[in-house]
């Protein structure tokens, strides 16, 4: 069974858990995203609080999480705060893995854009990582555009339009 709850302060090392289990296991795949540093609550706490992330548990332990604010002016500076949820950090444990939970939190950030009547949820991923977009294109993301971000993120960016 998969249960969702919204983060505090005191599940700051579950997320930087879950964040470096997947660090971990991309770089011993050669398929390195994240830097340590990066994934750190350091690190993390630079752009987010401890309430913007949400953990999903899984049989009650955790087992993955994303972060999920209404405003991201460094990726999507056109859009205006409140017009959009925006879901990053979006991570599953390899004890997750293959079960569901990415799914699971995904369909959870639809919810609350319904739950708060915000029309659109916009997410960004490596725009050379086949699997992780045919992921989000599964779930109903477009992708509306693909560039070089600062001159070395290949970035694609996605939509999801509520009904």
């Amino acid at each position: 069974m998969i249960t969702i709850r919204r983060a505090s302060v005191n599940d700051i090392p579950v997320i930087e858990d879950i964040l470096l289990d997947v660090v971990n296991w991309l770089d011993s795949t050669g398929n390195s995203l994240w830097t340590k540093e990066q994934i750190s609550w350091q690190g993390l706490s630079r752009y987010y609080s401890a309430e913007n992330f949400y953990i999903a548990y899984l049989d009650g332990d955790a087992a993955g999480c994303m972060a999920l604010v209404d405003h991201d002016p460094a990726f999507w500076p056109d859009i205006q705060k409140g017009e959009s949820l925006f879901i990053h950090k979006l991570a599953v444990k390899r004890s997750g893995a293959g079960k569901g939970v990415s799914i699971y939190l995904i369909n959870f950030a639809k919810e609350e854009c319904r739950r708060r009547n915000i029309k659109y949820l916009r997410l960004d991923c490596h725009q050379f990582r086949d699997k992780v977009r045919k992921l989000y294109e599964n779930e109903g993301f477009v992708c509306v555009d693909e560039r070089c971000l600062f001159g070395k993120y290949h970035t694609a960016f996605y939509v999801w339009k509520s009904d």
